[in-house]
């Protein structure tokens, strides 16, 4: 009995399989396209998870048609595509009985949504697009049975204001994109409805002159908020209490003169901020009060900004991407990133007016991986100043500079000769010409003679001495100097209290070099005297 229980149950298992795969065909086979003459001038292709189906330079009458007859096929469609139509109006039930996830309607001269255009489709449309249309408000009456919509692009239209409740009903939207509209007002109750589930939202290219925190303040779980390309002149404390979610905000191409004080404040989680393109002359001290845990990414570009404004930026000790291009920073204080340099990765201070590289300025960016110093009026970039960041550039870029052809770029020199990145930007830096003092004639970098550029000092590398390594020869020197010419009477001391007791003979010296010395030790004091004086003649 117990046998013929384990073979009636494996049996029935049998027979659920094959009327699964059954199932699975039967579903294949419904997804086919419908022969081309039933849609035209639709077109169809069979996708992985549906139809997808484009409709394009066509009008009203014959989309209408199309969809008529797609209906009663239980079909699939994944996309819907009506593109660069002469759509003026999307009638009432036009979808009905189709199943439509995304639908784009876009370049379609669409100007009126009618109620009940979308709701037959509310239960199954994740994404709709709708931009580059003709639109003057926001068609809610429409949008409000689309409860399972996820992502709406409203993104070049003619919208001038956002009414109240505008996109209610819309509880699951997480992206909503108004980019390029004419929005010059936003209703305090306008995103009413969104406040649950809205991750992102787009009001760039618009014509916004302050921040809306008033409509703005309700959605705490906006991660990204995007409002570059207003007019917006002044940003104020409190203007974005409630975004206590934000991760990136774009305020890039305002109207904005100076950042003050404890303005992010409550935004403790941001990690991306761009204010470029501004002209902006002033960031007060505590400008970034409240960033310093989470800010990574600083975009400070195209603005009227003098100096680095260290004060501002000590605190953001997690800073890993500074961008101050196109500014007018004409000198870099020895402590100009102090508090904050040790984080920093990436660098860009192109386009300023930066004259000269003095001391140790980059000595506290020790994870340094990208500068970039194009087009400045940097006549000498010296190796003891870049030699902090040596160990960690990845990318270095001086083109575009006023160079003078002398020894302190042989760094440089090197480095492009060590190039070997196959990217076409890297490569272009191989291309980097600096210019002969007395010439005015302009040479590459890469493939101009040591000799030309007046390297010498480290001559001795092509001389009897190439073998030994540089700070051999530099024992030489000081053991020449410290036995021959220093060398105090017996029992003086320095000033600094110091008695020499032990002379330490060339020939230890030189041996910590771990290079063999019996051609190089000097065999009298006239011989460490020649020594030292080809060498002042040298330097």
């Amino acid at each position: 009995m117990a046998r013929v229980r384990v073979w009636s149950f494996r049996g029935w298992t049998w027979v659920i399989c094959v009327l699964g795969l059954c199932a699975l065909a039967a579903a294949d086979v419904q997804q086919q396209c419908p022969p081309r003459s039933e849609i035209s001038p639709c077109s169809c292709q069979v996708k992985k998870n549906g139809l997808d189906i484009l409709c394009e330079f066509t009008d009203q009458q014959h989309i209408t048609e199309a969809m008529s007859a797609l209906k009663g096929k239980s079909l699939v469609i994944f996309y819907l595509k009506l593109r660069h139509n002469n759509l003026r109006k999307l009638p009432g039930f036009v979808f009905l009985g189709l199943d439509i996830h995304h639908l784009t309607i876009h370049n379609s001269s669409l100007s009126v949504v009618e109620e009940a255009s979308l709701s037959s489709i509310g239960k199954m449309l994740t994404q709709l697009d709708v931009s580059q249309n003709s639109l003057t408000q926001v068609p809610s009456a429409a949008y409000k049975n689309l409860h399972h919509l996820l992502i709406l692009n409203m993104n070049h239209n003619k919208i001038n204001s956002l009414h109240a409740k505008a996109f209610q009903g819309l509880d699951t939207l997480e992206i909503l994109t108004l980019y390029e509209n004419k929005i010059t007002s936003i209703d305090p109750e306008a995103f009413i409805g969104l406040e649950k589930k809205l991750k992102r939202l787009n009001l760039g290219g618009n014509g916004l002159t302050s921040v809306p925190q008033k409509s703005l303040g309700i959605l705490d779980t906006l991660k990204k908020l995007e409002m570059q390309e207003n007019r917006i002149s002044e940003i104020n404390e409190g203007d974005f209490e409630g975004l206590k979610n934000l991760d990136s905000l774009g305020l890039a191409h305002n109207k904005l003169r100076n950042v003050p004080s404890r303005v992010f404040w409550h935004l403790n989680l941001l990690n991306s901020l761009e204010l470029d393109g501004n002209t902006i002359d002033t960031i007060d001290k505590d400008a970034f009060a409240g960033l310093e845990e989470n800010l990574q990414y600083l975009r400070l570009g195209d603005n009227n900004i003098h100096t680095i404004p260290t004060e501002a930026l000590k605190r953001l000790h997690r800073l890993r991407h500074l961008d101050l291009r196109a500014n007018n920073i004409s000198f870099i204080a020895e402590d100009a990133f102090a508090g904050f340099g040790d984080s920093i990765t990436f660098l860009n201070l192109q386009k300023n007016d930066i004259k000269t590289l003095n001391g140790m300025i980059f000595e506290n960016l020790n994870s340094l991986e990208t500068l970039n110093l194009q087009n400045n009026k940097l006549m000498h970039v010296p190796e003891d100043v870049m030699e902090p960041i040596l160990d960690t550039l990845r990318v270095v870029d001086i083109m575009d500079n006023p160079l003078l052809c002398d020894c302190e770029l042989q760094w440089y020199k090197n480095w492009l000769r060590n190039l070997k990145d196959k990217d076409d930007e890297m490569m272009q830096k191989k291309r980097t010409v600096c210019t002969m003092q007395h010439e005015h004639r302009e040479y590459s970098l890469q493939s101009l003679p040591l000799d030309k550029m007046k390297c010498k000092i480290k001559s001795y590398e092509n001389s009897a001495y190439s073998d030994a390594p540089r700070h051999v020869f530099a024992c030489l020197v000081y053991c020449a100097l410290t036995t021959t010419v220093l060398e105090p009477p017996s029992g003086i001391y320095h000033k600094d209290e110091y008695r020499i007791k032990n002379k330490e003979p060339a020939s230890d010296c030189v041996s910590r070099g771990e290079s063999s010395t019996e051609s190089l030790r000097p065999r009298a004091d006239f011989f460490r005297i020649s020594l030292l004086a080809y060498t002042i003649i040298t330097i």
